[in-house]
C-alpha cells in the first residue's frame, strides 16, 4: 500500500464557534500507530479584540483528564491576524496511550470569540487499513 493510505483520519474536533472562557478538545487514542499528525484550523479574528487562542498538547496512560501532562510547551495567543492550521507532528514511540488536544479563546473580553476546528492523522500503524473506509469517513485514491 502507498504510504499516504496507511494512515487513518479522523475529525479530532468540528469546526466551531469558541466564546471566551469556552474550550474545545480532543482525545485521540494512539494504541498501534507510531506517528500522529494533528491539525489544529484557525479562522481569521472577527475583530481586534479576538486575539489568539492558547493551544495545549498533552499526554497520559488514560482518559482521565487530570492525568494529562504536557508533551511540549502551549502556544499562548498565536496569532490570528489571518485564517492558519497549526499542525503537529509526534513522534508517538515513547510516549503515552492518549493524547488530549485543547484550543482555548482568551478570557477577559466578550468579544473573543474564535472559530477553530482540529483533524488528526494516526499512521505507520501496526494494522494497515483495509479499505478505504477505515482511513476516513470517506477517501478517494485517484
Amino acid at each position: 500500500m502507498i504510504g499516504p493510505q496507511t494512515g487513518k483520519d479522523a475529525i479530532a474536533f468540528a469546526p466551531q464557534a469558541l466564546t471566551h472562557g469556552a474550550t474545545a478538545s480532543a482525545a485521540l487514542d494512539t494504541i498501534g500507530a507510531d506517528y500522529a499528525s494533528i491539525r489544529i484550523t484557525l479562522a481569521s479574528e472577527a475583530n481586534t479584540n479576538a486575539t489568539g487562542p492558547t493551544i495545549s498538547l498533552l499526554q497520559s496512560d488514560d482518559t482521565v483528564v487530570t492525568n494529562h501532562a504536557t508533551i511540549t510547551a502551549d502556544r499562548a495567543a498565536e496569532d490570528i491576524t489571518a485564517a492558519k492550521v497549526l499542525t503537529y507532528h509526534v513522534d508517538l514511540r515513547g510516549k503515552k496511550r492518549y493524547l488530549r488536544l485543547t484550543v482555548t479563546p482568551p478570557s477577559g473580553s466578550t468579544n473573543n470569540n474564535i472559530t477553530a476546528g482540529a483533524l488528526s492523522t494516526l499512521s505507520r500503524q501496526v494494522e494497515a487499513p483495509g479499505a478505504t473506509t477505515d482511513m476516513a469517513d470517506a477517501a478517494v485514491i485517484v
